[in-house]
């Protein structure tokens, strides 16, 4: 589809790829992450706040590990989709941020290191900081998947359901589809009232963390198969699914042992 077909036909959806500040082009999505790592740091702030922490330490502990995670976010996308690069045999390709290309769940190979980095700078427990930043986590994420509605990645199959929503992917390819990014936004806000409405309970250290892993795991296992270009692994898994799982499992039953110890 040619270039001008593209923003016409997303443009007809509302939801631009790209917005223009003083003349230049902006990737939508990138304006939303930086959206969503800005909410996510101020929410842990706030947390660190309501706990006698230092607000503008732990957020910027928290800012600093939410841009590691965007670099373990690309690793993973890579590892998906190593067979293609190979093919490549191009470098500059793989590290091209134009072309997009990440993945959520990758992000906990750099984040998760980090933390530790960070939580020693901070002189706490590495578990007190993943609680306060798992409440980061989900105020950000739904920004960050508003990102992905503009630019029309992670983009739902086609649909003729009463749910479907006229949304365009990222070749411009505009059709009623099921609004799968919209129903994990609400995953998101529904998890954040909830770790909300809970916080002020004295719960184990690192049971706020779990209590996300599972959480968002478990929406993401049964949202994967609505998507219409899922992420294959040897032409039929569905690793992203597969990841979903294991941490729900993992992290759910490690919630269970915590607080609740035979």
């Amino acid at each position: 589809m040619p270039a001008d077909s593209q923003s016409s036909s997303a443009a007809n959806t509302g939801f631009p790829r790209f917005f223009t500040f003083l003349g230049y082009p902006v990737s939508a999505y990138k304006f939303f992450l930086c959206v969503g790592i800005y909410i996510g740091t101020l929410t842990t702030a706030m947390l660190a706040s309501s706990s006698g922490l230092s607000p503008s330490r732990v957020g910027f502990a928290a800012m600093a590990c939410a841009l590691a995670g965007i670099i373990g976010a690309r690793l993973y996308y890579l590892l998906v989709h190593a067979p293609s690069y190979l093919r490549q045999r191009s470098f500059s390709a793989a590290w091209d941020l134009d072309r997009g290309g990440g993945g959520v769940f990758g992000a906990l190979i750099t984040f998760i290191p980090a933390s530790f980095v960070a939580a020693a700078w901070l002189d706490i427990p590495a578990v007190v900081l993943w609680d306060h930043m798992a409440g980061g986590v989900l105020a950000g994420g739904f920004w960050i998947r508003l990102g992905c509605v503009f630019n029309g990645c992670c983009v739902g199959r086609a649909s003729t359901s009463p749910i479907s929503v006229r949304l365009h992917d990222i070749h411009g390819a505009t059709k009623q589809r099921l609004p799968v990014q919209f129903l994990e936004m609400a995953w998101w806000l529904i998890g954040l009232a909830g770790f909300l409405a809970l916080w002020t309970r004295t719960l184990p250290p690192g049971s706020y963390a779990l209590a996300v892993l599972a959480w968002y795991g478990l929406g993401r296992f049964f949202l994967e198969p609505l998507r219409e270009h899922p992420d294959l692994v040897f032409g039929r898994i569905r690793i992203n699914q597969v990841v979903a799982a294991l941490l729900a499992i993992g992290a759910g039953c490690a919630l269970i042992a915590l607080n609740w110890p035979i």
